[in-house]
This record gives structure tokens, sequence and C-alpha cells, in this order.
């Protein structure tokens, strides 16, 4: 006998727009097919039952609301059922307020799960940035200073009468906190470096150092280490030789002298600088390890927002608790 449900009679009649050849049903088989549906006795077995018990949470309205099914934030509907399931396991609900107040568990600990995604988020959104962003402050700030050391000294001299109240002295610290602060980055070392073998070229080359470096010399150097900066200064041509041989001669030996010395002065001043440059790769290492260390916690406007957030979703997941279980 065919077990054909109900519902399939009316697939099965030629509708008014379809002009298929199918043997209409006869009333005799509409009969059977009824009584075979009242013989029915469902799922036999304790997991059929327990899945078909299940059938009017799964498709409740907190189950299908609950889920992000489309979209970037797309969640996974399997993953909801299957802690719904645990749930319904743990409190086996009766009736539709014990399975409303089970669904409202269940999601109460789903959109608690996204309160560990959005902290998660927001410790990232810095955290992966963090190397590029620091690069990106050290390179300005390092331009800057660079700018500054190669700026004349009468910029900083005031102009109008608010300038005027500013003291020389704070005008001149000033200056020398951007020269310090050359020594803080590998691009101000770089040119510190760079500029230092090109007075050596020099002194190598002519004997002496060009008007132009020794000014680059001053201006990169005078406010942190003053005697250097005054013997690079003094190291320019002689502007005039004595026409006596004996005195020429002197000369000579004093220009020799001065050259070796000027020379010996910039190679030490090269080794400070080449140690310093390992101090500053490994102070950036570490800053930026402690900048991380720091970055573990969201920033304190999203903390506020999660934590509200999660103290709502708290008090709603033990009110539900509460309910169900006086029920």
């Amino acid at each position: 006998m065919s077990l054909e449900q109900p519902s399939q009679e009316l697939r099965s009649q030629p509708s008014t727009s379809n002009f298929s050849h199918k043997r209409p049903v006869s009333e005799r088989k509409i009969q059977a097919n009824r009584r075979n549906a009242l013989r029915s006795t469902g799922p036999r077995t304790a997991k059929g039952k327990r899945t078909v018990s299940r059938n009017s949470i799964k498709h409740g309205l907190l189950a299908r609301e609950v889920v992000i099914t489309a979209g970037d934030g797309k969640e996974s509907a399997a993953e909801f059922h299957t802690l719904l399931g645990r749930f319904c396991d743990c409190y086996k609900p009766v009736g539709v307020v014990e399975e409303s107040l089970v669904q409202t568990i269940a999601a109460c600990w789903w959109r608690k799960a996204r309160v560990i995604r959005a902290e998660n988020g927001e410790i990232r959104k810095r955290l992966d940035t963090l190397a590029v962003d620091r690069a990106f402050r050290s390179s300005d700030k390092a331009n800057l200073d660079l700018l500054l050391s190669e700026m004349e000294l009468d910029v900083y001299r005031p102009d109008n009468q608010a300038d005027q109240q500013v003291s020389t002295r704070k005008r001149w610290s000033a200056i020398q906190d951007g020269q310090t602060t050359l020594r803080e980055h590998h691009a101000g070392l770089a040119y510190l470096s760079a500029l230092l073998k090109t007075a050596k070229s020099e002194m190598a080359s002519d004997g002496y150092l060009s008007e132009k470096i020794r000014k680059r010399i001053v201006l990169a150097f005078g406010f942190w280490d003053c005697l250097f900066a005054l013997t690079c200064a003094n190291a320019g041509p002689l502007e005039a030789r004595k026409e006596d041989p004996i005195l020429e001669d002197a000369v000579d030996r004093q220009t020799d002298e001065q050259r070796a010395a000027v020379a010996a002065f910039i190679d030490h001043r090269l080794e400070t600088i080449t140690v310093l440059q390992g101090y500053v790769k490994e102070r950036e290492n570490l800053t930026l390890d402690a900048e991380g260390r720091s970055f573990n916690l969201p920033p304190a406007e999203a903390t506020d927002k999660l934590l509200r957030y999660e103290a709502h979703l708290d008090r709603q997941l033990y009110r539900a608790m509460d309910q169900l279980e006086r029920l």
C-alpha cells in the first residue's frame, strides 16, 4: 500500500497551467494514505525522540535571530545549535516557557563569546600595526630633528615682541634638545656618521674642512659636544702663509699636526656613534616589546563599553537561570 503523504495530493493533481498527462490519484488511494499517516508513530529510538523534541527550540525566535548568518561577521549556526543542545541536555526543558529560558541562556553565552572576540579585535587593532606606527613616529621625529640641525641659528632669533620675551638660554636649550635627540634614533645617527665621514674625507684630501662642513658640524654637535665642534670649526684653510721659508715650514708642520689631531678626533667620534647605534637598536627593541605588552589590554573607552555590555548579558543570563531553576 502507498505511503504518500496527504499533502502530495495537491501536487499530484493537474493545474490549469500544467498540461502534462499525469494520471489522477484515485479516491481509494487518498483514503489509504490518510489511514497510514494516522498509524505513524514518529521516531522510536531515544536519539530520534531527543532530536525531534528539540525541533521547536532549534527553530525558535532566539535560535533564528541570535546567529549572524551573512556578511563578513558570519557565524556558524551549527555551532550555536550544538551549544543549545548541550544546554537542553543539562536542563531538560519541558514546555514552551522552559524552552524559551534555555534559548535565552544559550543566546547569552553566544553573545558573551562576541565580547571576547571584540576584546581580541581591540587588542589586535593596535598590536598588529605597532611596529609600523612606531617606525612612522620615529621617522617624523628624526626628520624634524635633522631639519633643525641644518637650520641657521638666525632662525631662532626673536623677530617680534612676543618672541623677545623668551630668553636666549631657553631658545638655545631648545636647539640643544634637538641636537641631543639626533642620537636617539637610527636616522639621526646615520646622518651624524655620514657628516663625519665627509669631514674625514676632506681632511685627507684637502687638509682642512670646508666652510659648509664646519657649519654643519657646529649645528649638529655644538650643543652636546662643544669641544669637538670648536675643534672642527678651527680646522679651516690658512688664509695667509709667511714668505719666510723657515716660518712656512713651521706653518706646514703645525698644519700637519692639526690635520692629524682633527682626523683622530673625527675617528673617535665615529667610534662613539657606532656604539650609540647599538644602544639605540637595543633600546628600540625593548621599548617596542614593552609597548606591545602594554597593549595587551584594550583602550579605556573600548574596555568600558565591553564591560557594560558584558554586565548587561550577565544580568540577562542569571535572571533566565534563576527563573528556570524556580520552574
